[in-house]
Order: structure tokens, then C-alpha cells, then sequence
């Protein structure tokens, strides 16, 4: 026997009532679900007899066939399972919005799904769901403003020795065929509103930074980059074994910048809502407007490439901004491979969102055998040289560093041991006849 509960992608109905339709339409305009007719809301079990069975199927191919469009062809399945449940298996549509033929496509009848509940979906969502269905592009769409200048982005070309001439602005998608500018190039303009939020919190959800990035979409990404290098820390220590120094950033490899990028690429800027980028203690959170385009998540944790915004991805490459650019997520997946924290990734029918662990902050077992940093590269050497010869002598340890640093001098030697190294190095003996030791648990 099925165990039946109601979460995002499914629905539980006692019986074939007309509401199930706008359930239909719900998925259909989402991301698809299944609908178990047959089964109370606590997932008990009313199971459908052999003479009901006629009627429901009389009426659910009526629909299937007469209360929907765009008609649904191939994309919504019934049938009973071993329960006697009616299983209605929605597809996600393709050519969206969907809704019901006698009502049209009013606010009031294109249902969408969120969370374990449908709504009525919003004039901004109905003309998102034309234009993907469409293929309708944001960036070739005419823009608004057509007062705009592009000193950035000259810049920017001209460092790559690139002109910015008009045969260029044609051709790299900047003006359309009419001469009016399009959203790409307000996009890259020095006008352009869009905004990027970058904000680091104390333990206490405090802000201690909070930035807002506005203009051509390449200066963005420079500054952004920039700022988020300066809140991706370094920790410094020295291994407690080798005496070598070990250096870890809170977010390793370019994971950052990756999803930064990443989400400036595939930003729906159709959204008005702006990107975010948070830096909390253990993590830091990017959210950007636009869910996964034309791919499932699985597609694109495997590198898979679809491109919301392809001109803009093809400008930035064209500026060396960009590297490989689709296989960020894999890459910053494997970034992590040396860590027992991991990145997420989750998305809305609006948002994506990314979660990058501060492995510095979930991983302090990684520095259990080390000793905190500031040390010398000659307080370092002579270390090295203690644990391969305990009890050596003054002068036989100055003899073996002077023959690998003969600038080093005997005065530099004792200063360090004297000084810099009372923590860590301790002498035994006499004078004469002991000689300098590595202190017991150095590193604790």
C-alpha cells in the first residue's frame, strides 16, 4: 500500500470535483506534481469502485480534452493504482500559461503552484510565463531608456583593445535592426538601475558591512568581485607536524566569484528584485531573481549549459571576465571535496539560491595540530631542525642554517630563540654540554 501526503509536487483529493481542474492548471504552469484522487487530506485511503471508475474517466478525458488551453497534448497521465487511487500525473507545461478555455487568461484564472498550495498567478508571472514559452528575451527586448552613454564599458573594451564602434554595438546585440537600443545594452550602459546588495552580519545579525552596487553590469562585477575577496578571509597557521604554514580561505578555490557570476549570467531581469549577496559567520547566501532556465537542477549540478542571458555571457567572455563559464556549480562543488561541509543549491519558480559553507568555520578539526601563526621563516627553520635533532647545540644548530642561509647571522639565530620562540623551544642542560628541545604539545 501507498503512503500518501500532500508536499510541492503532489496534492491529495477525496474525490474528482471540478477544483481539481485549477489543481491541473497549477502544475501545468509549474513545475509538474501528481494528484491522488481518492484520498482524505490525512492520507487515508477511500478507495474508487469498478462503477465509479467509468464515470471519473469519462470526465477527466472531457477535460483532458475541452476544459484546458493551451490543450495540455501529452502532458497530463491518469490511472489507478493497486490502492484503487485515482493518480493523475501533471506534467510541466511548455507552452505556458495555461488555464481554463471558459474562463481566458485573467489573473483570476492562471493558477500557479506554491509550496503545498496553488494560487492565482500575477500579471509580472503571466507575461514571464509567455515570454519563456515564447522564447521572448529580455535582452533583445527594446529598452526603456534610450538616453544612455557607456563609458564603463568603452573602458572595458578599450583594455582588451576593442572598439566600440557602430557596426560593433549591431553585432555584439546593443542596438536592434531599428537602431533603438535594447535592455542588453541598458544593461551595460552607466544608467542601468540594476543592483547588486552585498551585506556581512555579526553573530547578532548586525550589519558590519552593507554595500549596494549600481551601473553598467561590468563594473558591478569588478567591484563585487572585489568586495567579496576582501570578506572571504584568510586563516593562517602553522602545521603542528611539518612546521609549515597553512593558509585556507573561509570559501575555497573561486567558488565566490563563480556564483557571482553566475548569478549576474542568469539573473531574470524581468524581476524586479535585486541580487543579493550575505555574509553571515558560518556561510555566505547569494540570491538571485530568476529560477533554473530551461534545465533541471540536476542538469545543472552536472555542468550542463543554458543560457538565460547568452549576449551578455558572450560580452563578458569577450572582456576575458569569464572562464569556462557553465561549469561554475560543478567547479564549486569541487571545491569542496577536502571539506566535510558542501555547498547547496536550491531554487524557486523566481529565485536560485546558493549556500556556500565557511569551511573555517565548520572545520576547525583541520587546525587541531597546529600552532597559531605569526612565526618567522627562520622561526620555522629552526623547528624543522629541532624535531629531526633533539638536544642540538647552539652552535651545531647555527652551523646547519648558516649553510642553507648564509646571510642568517648567529646574533639573528639567538634573537629568534631568545625572543620569538619561548613558547615553543625550551633549552635543557648546561651550557656546555645541552642543547635546545621542541616544548611538549606545541601546538596546543
Amino acid at each position: 500500500m501507498t503512503e500518501y501526503f500532500e508536499d510541492e509536487h503532489t496534492k491529495l483529493k477525496r474525490e474528482l470535483i471540478d477544483e481539481i481542474k485549477s489543481e491541473i492548471i497549477a502544475f501545468l504552469n509549474s513545475d509538474g506534481g501528481i494528484i491522488y484522487v481518492g484520498v482524505e487530506d490525512d492520507g487515508s485511503i477511500i478507495s474508487i469502485n469498478n462503477q465509479a471508475k467509468d464515470s471519473i474517466d469519462l470526465k477527466l478525458g472531457s477535460w483532458i480534452q475541452e476544459a484546458f488551453f493551451p490543450k495540455p497534448s501529452g502532458l497530463i497521465r491518469y490511472y489507478y493504482n493497486e490502492d484503487s487511487v485515482l493518480v493523475i500525473e501533471v506534467s510541466k507545461g511548455t507552452n505556458k500559461p495555461y488555464y481554463l478555455r471558459e474562463k481566458g487568461p485573467k489573473p483570476s484564472w492562471v493558477y500557479i503552484r506554491v509550496g503545498r498550495s496553488k494560487r492565482k498567478a500575477n500579471d509580472d508571472e503571466i507575461l514571464r510565463m509567455i515570454m519563456d514559452s515564447h522564447g521572448y528575451s529580455y535582452e533583445d527586448d527594446i529598452s526603456d531608456e534610450q538616453s544612455l552613454t557607456f563609458k564603463a564599458f568603452k573602458q572595458s573594451l578599450e583594455d582588451n583593445d576593442i572598439n566600440l564602434t557602430p557596426r560593433l554595438m549591431n553585432t555584439l546585440g546593443l542596438k536592434n535592426k531599428t537602431g533603438k537600443y535594447t535592455n542588453l545594452a541598458y544593461l551595460l550602459s552607466d544608467q542601468s538601475e540594476i543592483v547588486v546588495k552585498v551585506a556581512e552580519y555579526d553573530s547578532e545579525m548586525n550589519f558590519k558591512i552593507k554595500k549596494s552596487f549600481k551601473g553598467s553590469l561590468v563594473n558591478i562585477l569588478k567591484d563585487v568581485e572585489e568586495q567579496t575577496e576582501r570578506l572571504n578571509d584568510l586563516r593562517v597557521v602553522i602545521d603542528g607536524s611539518s612546521f609549515k604554514r597553512i593558509e585556507t580561505k573561509s570559501y575555497p578555490g573561486a567558488s565566490i566569484r563563480e556564483m557571482v557570476l553566475n548569478a549576474i549570467c542568469h539573473a531574470n531581469y524581468f524581476i524586479r528584485s535585486n541580487i543579493k549577496i550575505e555574509f553571515f559567520r558560518d556561510k555566505v547566501k547569494i540570491t538571485s531573481p530568476g529560477g533554473i532556465f530551461n534545465a533541471s537542477m540536476n542538469d545543472i549540478m552536472n555542468g550542463v549549459q543554458t543560457y538565460r542571458n547568452p549576449r551578455l555571457v558572450h560580452i563578458f567572455d569577450k572582456l576575458g571576465m569569464i572562464e569556462n563559464f557553465g561549469s561554475g556549480i560543478p567547479r564549486t562543488i569541487d571545491s569542496y571535496k577536502n571539506y566535510n561541509v558542501k555547498p547547496e543549491f536550491n531554487a524557486t519558480e523566481n529565485f536560485f539560491f546558493v549556500t556556500l559553507p565557511n569551511v573555517n568555520y565548520h572545520n576547525n578539526d583541520l587546525f587541531i595540530d597546529s600552532i597559531p601563526d605569526p612565526i618567522t621563516d627562520l622561526g620555522l627553520e629552526i623547528m624543522k631542525i629541532l624535531k629531526l635533532n633533539p638536544g642540538i647545540s647552539t652552535i651545531k644548530l647555527m652551523e646547519i642554517i648558516q649553510i642553507k642561509q648564509p646571510a642568517v647571522s648567529r646574533d639573528m639565530i639567538k634573537n629568534e630563540l631568545k625572543r620569538n620562540l619561548t613558547n615553543y623551544v625550551e633549552h635543557r642542560g648546561s651550557n656546555k654540554t645541552g642543547g635546545y628541545y621542541l616544548k611538549d604539545r606545541t601546538h596546543k
